[in-house]
């Protein structure tokens, strides 16, 4: 028998139905992704929207698998419609920035570019939105962007090292030499036992031996990438 939707068997289903069946729905397609049923995974997903469309969890989910399915306009979409949800859903914010996150993995900057634009103009005071718009304009060769978000970010969060090394690599990149030394510095000081840190400072000391107004190299510290040394 065909399992059925609280929408498809009972039409006055509340909110707080829907909303249990989804996140029934969604549970399930983890458990069966973490089984190695990635077909079931993915229906139940469809399973989840189905009971709940605004449901944030399932649309990243499911965002993700079209885009890793070829699916790139679907999963665009997807990621879209999480900007038009209430504010006050649960975790948006941190969703938004998962999607980001994502696109940055796969190499969609364009994409990531779009996504953070919107989400740091509807939520201006969340440091990682800012974070990701810089990482992605930085990859993208959009230092005159790259650089305004990541300093917006550390203005938001100024204890955050992390955010000091990401500021720091983009004014590297951006070939602004002497100020990504003080900052790499300054990350590097903050916290002496992070190695990307200290690669991102060694680079950045080798290319002003080379020339005070040299261009910046190869990214080979990404924030979103693995934090290893190359």
């Amino acid at each position: 028998m065909k399992r059925k939707t609280p929408e498809a068997s009972t039409p006055k289903a509340t909110r707080g139905e829907r909303q249990f069946y989804a996140e029934g729905a969604y549970a399930d397609s983890i458990f069966r992704d973490a089984l190695g049923d990635s077909v079931g995974s993915i229906a139940a997903l469809k399973r989840a929207l189905e009971a709940m469309p605004t449901y944030a969890p399932a649309i990243l989910s499911m965002g993700s698998v079209e885009y890793q399915l070829g699916r790139i306009a679907e999963g665009r979409e997807l990621f879209q419609s999480l900007l038009s949800l209430p504010k006050n859903t649960t975790d948006i914010r941190v969703i938004i920035d998962k999607a980001g996150t994502f696109l940055t993995r796969i190499g969609a900057y364009e994409d990531g570019m779009a996504l953070y634009r919107t989400a740091v103009k509807r939520y201006p005071d969340v440091a990682a939105l800012w974070q990701g718009l810089g990482y992605c304009a930085s990859q993208a060769g959009l230092h005159k962007e790259a650089v305004p978000a990541n300093q917006r970010a550390l203005e938001l969060e100024p204890e955050n090292q992390k955010l000091v090394n990401d500021l720091g690599w983009t004014l590297f990149r951006a070939g602004r030499l002497m100020q990504a030394r003080e900052t790499l510095e300054r990350a590097v000081s903050m916290d002496p036992s992070d190695e990307l840190a200290a690669e991102n400072l060694r680079l950045c000391m080798r290319e002003m031996a080379r020339s005070k107004i040299g261009k910046a190299g190869k990214s080979q510290a990404a924030r979103r990438g693995p934090r290893t040394v190359g």
